[in-house]
């Protein structure tokens, strides 16, 4: 077994080490040719426009595979003897590859998708989550579920290998699995929320139904195949069940105008703050490498190579959304708008209780907790107090269940 072991980490590095050539040419000229970052689409992708998407429907760096399946590895030549500083080559290699990987899985991966079939497992638990914990997307799908007191198995996604989610060819998190009567995969951050909150309002019909309500539009960006999921944040319920949820059009206007926001622009915040200095991105990647799904080896690399490489991530991230040179500012401005959007008379959006513009906007800022970060944001502007009711409210329906 250890030797079955050695051999796959040994054709592991000389694949990647192969590929770790077009990873870096991706971060010098990738993003500067008109990259795009995409999100877990939903923490960190980015991808030249001229090469093919990574994994996520948010654009990814240039594509850098951890499967070892059907390639020539060099493994032999390896064992047959390199110079020392071969070996060391191949560690950079594969630690920046990890890193790398890993980021584009866990900040922004999910926005738009290469054409893709879903495959869904037979069986299985009532609700299931496939995720990445520090992803922004997934913590989100998190606060919903938490708010709403829906029980579910989470199941923690390697970023490097993701054997947890073999079943499927949709390759993204955050996928939720649901057993209602027949097993329905839900792809989509966005999507599973607006499907997920549907079918605890309506009693009239069914997920598979809801399900359908949310089609794919198949694209072409750039030479690439894409698919879009529509409606994604619309509730379909009649009217009588939308005035049980909102207590006017304007309402409903308002959630969906600020639901598209977080996806369109504050999670593109994260990153670049979070990585914004070598400390700063170490400090986040200990932390990421410490809740997510880890092998020993695959932590070390990509804890401190892939913080390197994120730093320099993060300032191709800062040019291509136009951010200013001290992005703690964007990051600011983003907090102090969303806290104006909510008013000083009320203590949500939604009012007295969250609506679902407000558990979105929470979810993907609490993955920057115990983080530089976080602490500057909370110290800097007015959102604590909105943030720890949020916490609270969360907390509050976590007990009854």
């Amino acid at each position: 077994m250890a030797a079955r072991r050695v051999h796959e980490l040994g054709a592991l590095s000389w694949r990647l080490a192969g590929q770790w050539r077009v990873g870096v040419a991706g971060l010098g000229s990738g993003l500067a040719a008109g990259g795009t970052v995409q999100g877990c689409r939903g923490y960190v992708c980015v991808q030249s426009p001229r090469s093919p998407l990574f994994t996520s429907p948010h654009t990814g760096l240039t594509p850098l595979s951890a499967g070892c399946r059907g390639y020539r590895t060099g493994w032999r030549g390896q064992e047959e003897g390199r110079e020392g500083r071969r070996g060391w080559g191949v560690m950079v290699a594969v630690g920046g590859a990890l890193g790398v990987i890993h980021s584009m899985n866990y900040v922004l991966g999910e926005q738009k998708t290469e054409e893709e079939e879903t495959q869904v497992p037979v069986g299985g638990v009532q609700l299931t989550l496939y995720q990445y914990k520090t992803c922004p997307f997934c913590s989100k799908v998190r606060a919903f579920l938490d708010y709403h007191q829906l029980p579910h198995e989470i199941v923690e996604v390697n970023p490097v290998m993701r054997k947890e989610i073999k079943f499927s060819s949709y390759r993204k998190v955050p996928i939720l699995l649901a057993n209602a009567g027949c097993p329905i995969q839900l792809n989509d951050s966005s999507v599973i929320i607006s499907a997920m909150k549907t079918f605890i309002i309506s009693k009239q019909k069914s997920l598979e139904e809801i399900v359908s309500y949310y089609p794919t539009i198949k694209t072409d960006e750039k030479g690439k195949a894409v698919t879009e999921y529509q409606n994604r944040y619309w509730l379909m319920l009649d009217e009588q069940e939308t005035k049980q949820v909102y207590a006017s059009k304007e309402a409903q206007t308002e959630e969906m105008k600020w639901r598209r926001w977080v996806d369109d622009w504050l999670v593109h915040l994260i990153s670049p703050n979070v990585y914004r200095s070598p400390g700063e991105a170490l400090s986040s990647f200990d932390y990421i490498v410490r809740e997510g799904n880890f092998g020993s080896v695959e932590g070390l690399f990509a804890k401190y190579v892939g913080a390197a490489a994120m730093f320099f991530i993060g300032k191709r991230l800062k040019k291509r959304h136009n951010l200013q040179d001290d992005v703690r500012q964007d990051l600011y401005k983003a907090a102090d708008t969303w806290v104006k959007a909510v008013g000083k008379d009320k203590k949500f959006l939604g009012g007295s209780e969250p609506n679902l513009a407000d558990l979105a906007v929470y979810g993907v800022l609490r993955v920057m907790e115990g983080l530089k970060a976080f602490d500057d944001m909370m110290a800097n502007t007015k959102i604590k107090p909105w943030y720890q009711r949020m916490t609270n409210a969360i907390q509050e329906k976590a007990a009854l269940h």
